[in-house]
């Protein structure tokens, strides 16, 4: 059977890189006051680009693609709004709780847990610490967030604009931010929340192997394995192995269907895969 190549892509600081030049925006307004609005909506423009990938995957079928796509885009757009609420809060006088132009998850690990593949989460949330005086706190942020290679100090730190940001700027990227918002929920519902939110998270190398620990201190605890591996498939659905480890736990558990949907699923992603093709030369007979 043929199988067309389906490229890898990750997400990458590159892809908001290429379009955010902080030092740019900020020369470019002369002298006068910069209008900071410019670098949020460089990333909230970055974030767009996300979900309109993922418009792309659903549109070929590629529904772990895709839900990939959303969610990168939601946790990110998700977390720059409510920094921008919280910060509001904070600069409000009489300390009064302001309306959000539309309702959504509050909570840092919820918004995180749309997709640990990205840093924005643990950025954004040290952003809050940092504005709060609670130094502690967003230095652990930052740390979690440097930790993912798909953050870029050099650019990614633009961001602390925030904090110098007046009441009525931090409005207008709420109001950005939540119309982003409304276009991915508009198409995407995210899960609920079933994993823990780790520093290492995004790593799919690194769940994987928290997937063989389980098997290696209970060998018969599949369904506890099957929890890392499919953790580390939804941050990564490009990677072989990840579809390898979904596979072999479900075959394990007797649930065939559901091992045949991720060898297929898989293969074409990644035609080539050496683990993915033995796997189903078994299951099809033609192993030795």
């Amino acid at each position: 059977m043929n199988v067309r190549h389906f490229t890898r892509r990750h997400a990458c600081a590159g892809l908001i890189a290429l379009m955010l030049c902080a030092s740019a925006v900020l020369s470019a307004c002369g002298g006068g006051e910069p209008d900071l609005t410019k670098i949020t909506d460089a990333y909230l423009g970055g974030f767009t680009r996300f979900y309109e990938r993922g418009n792309e995957y659903a549109e070929k079928g590629l529904q772990l693609q895709a839900d990939y796509a959303y969610g990168w885009a939601a946790a990110s757009v998700s977390a720059m709004r409510c920094c921008a609420e919280r910060l509001i809060e904070l600069k409000d006088d009489d300390g009064s709780p302001q309306d959000a132009p539309v309702e959504r998850a509050e909570d840092w690990n919820t918004i995180a847990s749309m997709s640990y593949a990205s840093p924005y989460p643990w950025y954004f949330e040290g952003l809050v610490f940092s504005a709060q005086g609670q130094t502690d706190e967003a230095r652990a942020c930052y740390e979690n967030a440097l930790l993912n290679s798909a953050f870029s100090p050099e650019h990614d730190e633009a961001l602390s604009v925030m904090l110098a940001m007046t009441e009525t700027e931090l409005q207008a990227v709420r109001e950005k931010a939540a119309t982003l918002e409304e276009q991915i929920f508009a198409v995407w519902e995210p899960e609920k929340e079933s994993y823990p939110r780790l520093a290492l998270g995004f790593d799919d190398a690194y769940l994987r192997a928290l997937a063989r620990e389980c098997i290696s201190s209970e060998p018969a605890d599949y369904r506890g394995a099957l929890r890392h591996y499919e953790a580390a498939l939804k941050v990564n659905p490009f990677e072989g192995d990840n579809f390898v480890g979904c596979a072999l736990t479900h075959l394990y558990l007797g649930e065939t269907d559901i091992t045949f949907f991720y060898i297929n699923e898989g293969l074409f992603v990644d035609p080539k895969h050496e683990g993915l093709q033995k796997i189903a030369d078994a299951l099809n007979g033609e192993g030795t």
